[in-house]
């Protein structure tokens, strides 16, 4: 498929659906008011959003022109969504857990990717990751990009692209600043010296006592 930019709120709208298909499906299709709770959790997204029943209304519109949500007439009362987000961009089970994950959960380590994509089929090891990471970034229109390694920071993170490439740097930069920096070299062989001093006081006083 070609390129498409989607907005925040309609890339948080699909993730969710797509989340929800595998998480939960027996509360699946879904309806606006559930896509709310799913789209605005405070756990498992990142960022966190307020979106309201408007802006879930005004992104399933968005998504429906695009071919990446179908209303499920088979509901009898309230209208209810269904993702068609695997067959557009042409996803294994895999790569739509892996590209859903980041698409929920922002910038990612692979061993961050690999551990949140489990719970909607995520690959199984490394492997399989890198696998699902080549497939989604190896294509005329990637919809990964491995960013930048940010100083103080042992890894590199994977980012969606299906908000385009200046969202992925602003959300890469945003995690790489609220995330503790790894620890000075100096200061980790001082805190496992102190370790060890400890270690040795407190054999020194269990041989006192015996």
């Amino acid at each position: 498929m070609d390129a498409m930019i989607l907005t925040p709120a309609a890339a948080r709208v699909v993730a969710s659906l797509v989340e929800k298909a595998v998480a939960t499906p027996q509360y699946y299709p879904m309806t606006v008011n559930a896509l709310m709770l799913a789209a605005n959790q405070k756990t498992s997204r990142s960022p966190v959003m307020n979106l309201n029943e408007g802006e879930i209304g005004a992104a399933l519109n968005d998504l429906l022109e695009r071919g990446l949500v179908s209303r499920d007439d088979r509901s009898s009362r309230a209208v209810k969504w269904r993702h068609t987000f695997q067959h557009a961009f042409l996803l294994n089970p895999v790569t739509l857990a892996v590209l859903a994950t980041l698409m929920l959960r922002g910038p990612q380590t692979a061993a961050e990717l690999r551990a949140n994509a489990a719970a909607t089929g995520g690959p199984a090891d490394g492997a399989a990751l890198n696998e699902a990471l080549r497939d989604l970034g190896d294509r005329a229109k990637p919809l990964v990009v491995l960013l930048p390694r940010s100083p103080g920071q042992k890894e590199a993170r994977y980012a969606h692209l299906l908000c385009g490439e200046t969202f992925a740097a602003d959300a890469g930069a945003a995690v790489a600043a609220s995330a503790p920096a790894a620890p000075a070299p100096g200061g980790l062989a001082a805190l496992e010296q102190r370790l060890q001093d400890l270690e040795a006081r407190i054999a020194a006083l269990e041989n006192a006592r015996a």
